[in-house]
């Protein structure tokens, strides 16, 4: 089943999708796609779509 959900990450200031993306790997999401879709000055909100067995 595929599913979407939104996470909070605490992310350096440089940044890069690669790093984001092997984040969420280490978290153990079976990743689809993710985008930022806020921050509040400490952490940066993603919306992510995941596959969920």
């Amino acid at each position: 089943m595929i599913t979407t959900k939104e996470i909070k990450m605490k992310l350096p200031a440089d940044f890069t999708s690669e790093y984001i993306e092997e984040e969420l790997k280490k978290q153990g999401y079976d990743l689809l796609r993710w985008a930022i879709v806020g921050f509040d000055g400490e952490f940066y909100l993603l919306n992510i779509a995941i596959v969920i067995d």
